[in-house]
C-alpha cells in the first residue's frame, strides 16, 4: 500500500515498527508511534485513542485482533494494514511469499540460498519494509499474523508448507487460522505460482484458492511435481541425490519446496541443483547437539506445535526420550498420542503445563515431570542411557513461559547437555 503523504498509525515500536517508520517517513509520509514500553513513541505506558486519529494504522505482527485499540479501529472503518503489505508495495522484482505451520523458515532459507543475489526478510528477521526500493528476487517468510491485515499483497511464487492448529490464542479458532494461511493465495492471478503440500490434509482447500499453475510435492506420491525417496529428489528437470544431513522427513519437504520455488522464481536449474549439497539447517531444528556416553542429543527447540513435533518424531527410526512442556497456546497436545506412543520411550514433562502433559501422555508412556531444564536434561539422559536411545527436545508448545524465545531455550538446553559432559 502506497503510503506517501498519509498519516500512518504504528501500534508497536518493535523491529517492524521502527522499519515502517523509517519507510514512512522516507517516502514523505508521518507516523504516530504508539507503544506500551518504548519511551521513543509518541505515546507510551497507555495505548490510546488518539491513534485513531491517522489515516490508516499498521500494528506489530504479535497483537492480536481483539485487542481494544484494533476492535475500535475496525467498528471506525479505519483501514488496519500489515507492515508487510506496506513494505511489498516498494519492493522491485519478484516476490516468493511463503507460509506454513512448520518449515517456513527452513524454507526461505533453503530458497535463499538456491538463489545467490536474492533478498531474504519478512518473518525472517528482516522486516519487509527495510527491504524497500532494493530490485531483485526477494524471498519472505510470512506468519499468519502478518497475512491477516493485508489487502492487495501478492507472491508471484506463493509456498505453503503445511498447516496445523498452531496460535489459536490470536485466532480464536483454526478455521479462522487456517483462513488467514490461504490469505497468501487470494490475490495471485493466473501468471502466478502455487507450492502446495500434496501430503497435507489440506492440500484441497489450497488448491481451490490458487488461480495459477499449482507445483506439488510429496514424499508419498510419485506423482507430484518434486518427489523424494529418501534419498534422491525428484523433479520434472531431472533426479538429484540428497545430501544425508538433509535426508530427515522435515527436511526433505522443506527442501522439496525449496527447489520448486526457486525454478518457479528463475532460478537456473543446474545452480539449483548443484547447489543443493551445500544447503545447511537452521539451529533448533532436529539438528544433532552431541553425544554423552553413547547418548545422542537432538534440539528442535524450534519445534512450538504439535505438527513440528510429530515430524520431529518421524524423523528417527527407532524410539526417543523426548522432552517435551512450556506454553501450548491453547493448542490440544492430545492428538500426539498415536505418535508418542509408536515413537517415545519415556516422556520428560517440563514448563508451565508439565502435569498437563503428565496426565495426557501418562496412560500411553512413562512420563517424568521436572521443575526446570537440568532436572529434565539429566532425567532423560538417565533414561535414554539405560534404554539405549537418544534425547530429542521438542517441546510441541512455545518458549515463553520459562525463557525470553526457542534459541534462548536452546541455549539452555545445550548447555545443560555440555555440563553432563563435565560430570
Amino acid at each position: 500500500m502506497k503510503v506517501e503523504g498519509k498519516y500512518v498509525g504504528i501500534l508497536g515500536y518493535a523491529r517492524t515498527g521502527r522499519a515502517l517508520k523509517r519507510l514512512i517517513e522516507r517516502v514523505g509520509g508521518k507516523a504516530f508511534v504508539s507503544d506500551l514500553t518504548s519511551p521513543e513513541a509518541d505515546e507510551w505506558g497507555d495505548n490510546t485513542y488518539r491513534i485513531l486519529m491517522t489515516d490508516l494504522l499498521s500494528p506489530s505482527p504479535g497483537i492480536p485482533p481483539h485487542n481494544r485499540i484494533l476492535a475500535r479501529a475496525e467498528t471506525s472503518e479505519i483501514p488496519i494494514v500489515s507492515e508487510l503489505e506496506i513494505g511489498w508495495y516498494y519492493l522491485k522484482g519478484k516476490v516468493i511469499g511463503i507460509t506454513g505451520t512448520n518449515g517456513k523458515s527452513t524454507v526461505a532459507h533453503f530458497t535463499h540460498n538456491l538463489l545467490p543475489g536474492s533478498f531474504i526478510g519478512g518473518n525472517w528477521g528482516v522486516p519487509t519494509s527495510d527491504l524497500a526500493f532494493k530490485e531483485g528476487t526477494f524471498v519472505l517468510e510470512i506468519s499468519s499474523f502478518q497475512l491477516h491485515y493485508v489487502r492487495s499483497f501478492r507472491s508471484d511464487v506463493a509456498v505453503i508448507t503445511n498447516v496445523s492448529p498452531d496460535h489459536l490464542d490470536w485466532h480464536g479458532s483454526f478455521e479462522a487460522y487456517l483462513s488467514d494461511k490461504l490469505r497468501i493465495l487470494e490475490n495471485q492471478t493466473v501468471r502466478d505460482v502455487a507450492v502446495l503440500n500434496r501430503d497435507d490434509p489440506h492440500y484441497r482447500a489450497f488448491r481451490e484458492r490458487s488461480a495459477g499453475e499449482v507445483i506439488t510435492v510429496s514424499l508419498r506420491s510419485a506423482n507430484a511435481h518434486y518427489y523424494s525417496d529418501g534419498r534422491w529428489a525428484f523433479t520434472p528437470y531431472g533426479r538429484v541425490e540428497v545430501p544425508p544431513h538433509l535426508r530427515s522427513v522435515p527436511i526433505l519437504y522443506d527442501l522439496l519446496m525449496a527447489m520448486a520455488s526457486s525454478i518457479a522464481a528463475g532460478g537456473e536449474t543446474d545452480r539449483v541443483f548443484g547447489a543443493v549439497p551445500s544447503l545447511s539447517l537452521l539451529p533448533h531444528r532436529v539438528t544433532f547437539v552431541g553425544e554423552v556416553s553413547g547418548v545422542k542429543f537432538y534440539d528442535d527447540s524450534k519445534g512450538t506445535n504439535p505438527g513440528a513435533t510429530e515430524m520431529a518424531l518421524r524423523s528417527f527410526q527407532g524410539r526417543v526420550v523426548l522432552i517435551m512442556g512450556g506454553d501450548d497456546k491453547g493448542l490440544d497436545l492430545s492428538v500426539l498420542r498415536g505418535t508418542v506412543r509408536e515413537k517415545v520411550a519415556v516422556v520428560v514433562a517440563v514448563g508451565r503445563n508439565r502435569e498437563n502433559i503428565a496426565s495426557t501422555f501418562g496412560a500411553v508412556v512413562p512420563v517424568l515431570v521436572a521443575e526446570d531444564y537440568g532436572t529434565a536434561v539429566r532425567m532423560a539422559y538417565g533414561e535414554a542411557k539405560r534404554l539405549g536411545v537418544p534425547v530429542l527436545l521438542s517441546p510441541a508448545c512455545a518458549s515463553f513461559d520459562m525463557f525470553k524465545n526457542y534459541r534462548h531455550r536452546s541455549e539452555v538446553f545445550r548447555r545443560e547437555v555440555m555440563k553432563l559432559k563435565g560430570e
